[in-house]
């Protein structure tokens, strides 16, 4: 895959509101920390990239603990090449600042 869009659920909340079904609130329950939805699709974002050329720009709020984000994406290999994430722009956004994180292998 060339490029990934991932706007997941990223507030935290508490695990059991993560994924209700006919629920507005899996639209932003991102569990603990809000990372439960981020960190099942690191691994899956890591699969589907093109080497070299496939980026992923993932949405996050500093909640989400963007230095230990990065780690996580770093553990992940394509081709002996890791995910690197870097912040490319950051905004508020009434309560919260909203991070766009570049994730590219290299």
């Amino acid at each position: 895959v060339d490029v990934i869009l991932f706007n997941p659920p990223y507030v935290p909340t508490g695990d059991d509101e993560v994924g209700r079904l006919n629920d507005i609130s899996a639209a932003w329950a991102g569990g603990v920390d809000g990372r439960r939805v981020i960190d099942r699709a690191v691994p899956q974002i890591a699969q589907l990239l093109r080497p070299h050329t496939g980026v992923a720009y993932v949405v996050t709020v500093d909640d989400n603990r963007p230095p230990e984000l990065a780690q996580l994406f770093r553990q992940q290999q394509q081709h002996q090449e890791a995910l690197q994430m870097k912040p490319l722009f950051r905004r508020r956004a009434r309560n919260e600042y909203l991070t766009i994180q570049k994730n590219q292998l290299g």
